[in-house]
């Protein structure tokens, strides 16, 4: 049996790469740009954090545009959208007009995750739901390990604005290859009939989708699950945006590397991470039956993921570098890794196709609105206080809190719809 599906699974993974490129493109180049424009930490946690909000206040729409549009399409506009906006931050002028292109680059980015979950969900079968966006996910580490060195080579070598405009053509280079290789499975000419049979019988094996046009976003809310989804999703994210942000300007302010050092050492505990996403979303579907499916049992490796995330509360007693280092691969590697898992048990929690895209925009909806309040709330401490003690403790006690929920509240399906009859015999 051919796996040419794979093809699609790795531009996903080149997707949520790119993504995570642009994103820590500005974090590298922070300690530069507040140099040059003269900012406060405050204000440098407000640059930070300004693409989330256009991010969050798109991720609705991005998912309702995808159930009507398909991922495909969606994917492609987004990738254009943000890479442009990317491009254009290298010409700043100041503090205002970078505000304006990271709002660009948030609204772009918008339905990247909603696009790679419902790529899985159309392209594979529900065996290889854990492993396979496990993978995708890891570009959101392997993507900025690989990037992170080069790129802050090219900040010191020559301007943090040449960066921007770099990383800007990648995205565009990737939306010419997404549109000639990705449609869906029925219609991609490319893929040969057994593989496309497989596919189509297996990737909603043990699910009963709803008939219909789905719950919608009403419905989906009536879940404790996609609250107890979403709110896990978030104490995941603040630590991740905590890190991704701040972790190469507490490097050279804290510890005091050169900014081409603190790439280099941004790189270790991201590419550790990757590794450490796919083989325990490995892990976690070997463990799926498809009962255990249903019943959404994954919920366990997001509760381990989160507990073990919580580990970064340790960072302000590390003394030496190395340590540090080995200490931020814990949140780094294991908050992702929830991510992933919790984008698994929700495809494994729905049950209507045609409510796919809102759920799995809700989710990362959820994740983001704590994780835009990372870079500021940290910025604030660090302003305050000095140091960044207080904000590792505080992404780390979240990640407790973020366990205890999605222990509690995963266990009930999402958008299951009782039929008419079934309605109408009630209420004979």
């Amino acid at each position: 049996m051919t796996r040419r599906r794979y093809w699609v699974y790795f531009l996903s993974f080149l997707l949520t790469g790119i993504c995570y490129i642009d994103r820590i493109n500005m974090s590298l180049a922070g300690h530069s740009v507040a140099q040059e424009f003269s900012l406060s930490p405050v204000a440098l946690g407000y640059l930070f954090s300004s693409f989330l909000w256009a991010y969050v206040l798109m991720m609705l729409p991005g998912g309702r545009l995808i159930d009507s549009f398909g991922m495909h399409r969606i994917g492609a506009a987004a990738v254009a959208v943000w890479s442009v906006a990317q491009a254009l931050t290298g010409a700043a002028g100041g503090f205002v007009t970078m505000l304006f292109t990271r709002l660009g680059l948030g609204a772009g980015e918008a339905p990247t995750f909603p696009v790679a979950c419902q790529a899985v969900r159309d392209w594979g079968p529900y065996t290889e739901r854990g492993w396979a966006l496990g993978a995708i996910y890891s570009g959101s580490f392997l993507g900025p390990a690989i990037a992170a060195p080069g790129i802050a080579w090219l900040i010191q070598a020559t301007s943090w604005r040449w960066s921007f405009v770099l990383t800007g053509g990648v995205g565009l280079l990737w939306v010419v290859v997404w549109l000639a290789v990705v449609s869906t499975p029925e219609r991609s000419s490319w893929l040969p009939e057994p593989e496309r049979k497989r596919i189509l019988a297996e990737r909603l094996a043990g699910d009963r989708p709803s008939q219909g046009r789905g719950v919608g976003y009403l419905g989906l809310m009536r879940s404790p699950s996609m609250w107890g989804l979403a709110i896990s999703q978030g104490c995941a994210v603040y630590s991740l945006y905590l890190y991704l942000a701040w972790l190469p300007d507490y490097l050279v302010t804290a510890r005091h590397l050169s900014v081409a050092k603190s790439g280099l050492f941004t790189a270790v505990p991201l590419a550790a991470g990757a590794i450490i996403m796919i083989l325990a979303n490995w892990l976690g579907d070997r463990l799926m039956t498809e009962g255990a499916m249903r019943s959404g049992r994954r919920r366990m490796v997001v509760v381990a993921s989160l507990v073990l995330t919580s580990g970064g509360m340790f960072i302000p007693f590390a003394h030496s570098l190395t340590a540090v280092v080995l200490l931020t691969i814990l949140p780094i590697s294991f908050c992702n890794t929830a991510t992933s898992a919790n984008s698994a048990l929700t495809n494994d929690l729905l049950r209507s196709t045609a409510d796919s895209g809102r759920a799995f925009a809700f989710l990362p909806l959820g994740g983001n609105v704590f994780g835009l309040l990372a870079p500021i709330v940290t910025g604030y401490i660090v302003e305050a206080t000095g140091s960044f003690n207080s904000a590792f403790i505080l992404a780390g006690v979240l990640a407790l809190v973020g366990a205890v929920v999605s222990a509690s509240l995963t266990y009930h399906t999402l958008g299951e719809a009782v039929p008419v009859r079934a309605l109408r015999a009630a209420g004979a």
